[in-house]
């Protein structure tokens, strides 16, 4: 005799879980990004090459600042993004709330970044040592 209480769960239309390599690779902006990437680091290692006395200062400042964009880390994070997302449709992956915050919202009296909190708010610009 079945419980009528308990259902069980019928078979939802969920998506199957994603590989990653579907969404680190197969996409086209994936390829696009990761062979700019190779092309970065392979012109990063040739600057290494140049003599300083001939090298674009300009051109050393954009490839400085492409490490940011260019960064291992950064790849992963920006291609990840949305194999996260598939993997909590999927329902692999649940997404939980924080820990409420601790601190009391909108009390003056305790929030050092508010000027009207007084002495904390002088220590906190630094106008009174401890």
């Amino acid at each position: 005799m079945q419980d009528v209480d308990h259902v069980e769960p019928a078979d939802e239309a969920l998506p199957p879980s994603p590989r990653a390599a579907n969404w680190f690779w197969c996409p086209w902006y994936a390829k696009l990004y990761l062979a700019l990437a190779l092309l970065y680091s392979i012109g990063l290692e040739l600057m290494i090459t140049i003599p300083y006395d001939r090298l674009n200062i300009y051109l050393a400042n954009t490839m400085v600042l492409l490490i940011f964009v260019f960064n291992p880390v950064t790849v992963v994070a920006v291609l990840g993004y949305g194999f996260l997302k598939a993997k909590v449709a999927c329902g692999e992956w649940v997404i939980t709330p924080g820990p409420p915050s601790q601190r009391p919202i909108g009390d003056p009296y305790t929030d050092p970044a508010d000027a009207r909190s007084g002495l904390r708010h002088l220590r906190h610009i630094g106008a009174i040592k401890h």
